[in-house]
């Protein structure tokens, strides 16, 4: 495959440590978030004039894909996923009114999309709320916009294959049958979430060349991801 491009867009969310303080929900064994820490310093007696750092955090800190498993008991693990997956066809859906807090509706993908999408498409939805990002706070989520049920049905429906966002993808409309509603639903049906998404406002192009690769975590749910688009 030939991909022909002008220049590269970095469209993942910074990891930093000075900057990260989303809340650990409950259930969750322990709080997590991300750390970074120094093992080793150039000067360290035999350190051989290295430095080593290691981190700790959760494998859905800042830009990350969330595979089935992350939602369905049982699902496709990250290294089970297949590379041409996350490097192909992408397309945007400008929704910048959606903030804050307001729905996103299959009627404004089909409005905004204008019979552009295409099975196998990647979608990102752009608002640009993670353009100002603060670590994750209480206030940034609720400010996040949700898609309806109908909305995530029509990503199903017009066969995407990965759904990113620039925003927090946790909330539900109001009468959701359940928690994570859309998320669990994406990932019954096989569509790869990518959340943490940012600087969507820098790609003009109405398609473009997405990637996204994660690592290959053995038996792992989730992974970091370094996504670029190829303009």
């Amino acid at each position: 495959m030939t991909i022909q491009y002008e220049k590269i867009i970095d469209i993942s969310l910074e990891l930093d440590p000075k900057n990260f303080g989303m809340r650990t929900p409950a259930g969750f064994k322990k709080d997590m978030q991300f750390e970074m820490e120094v093992l080793k310093e150039h000067d360290a007696p035999g350190g051989a004039g290295q430095i080593v750092r290691g981190v700790h955090m959760r494998l859905h800190a800042g830009s990350h894909v969330d595979a089935p498993e992350h939602n369905v008991r049982g699902g496709t693990q990250i290294h089970q996923l297949p590379h041409d997956l996350f490097v192909g066809d992408a397309i945007i859906a400008d929704l910048r009114d959606k903030l804050p807090s307001k729905a996103i509706t299959e009627k404004d993908l089909e409005q905004r999309l204008d019979n552009r999408i295409r099975k196998g498409d990647r979608l990102l939805l752009r608002t640009d709320h993670n353009n100002a990002y603060d670590g994750g706070s209480e206030q940034w989520m609720k400010d996040s916009p949700y898609l309806t049920i109908g909305a995530t049905m029509w990503c199903i429906e017009k066969g995407v294959v990965i759904v990113g966002y620039d925003f927090y993808h946790g909330n539900d409309e109001p009468n959701a049958p359940r928690v994570f509603h859309n998320s669990r639903t994406l990932s019954e049906h096989g569509v790869i979430t990518m959340p943490y998404l940012k600087n969507l406002d820098r790609i003009e192009k109405g398609r473009f060349t997405l990637i996204g690769l994660p690592l290959n975590v053995i038996g792992a749910e989730a992974s970091p991801v370094r996504a670029v688009a190829l303009v």
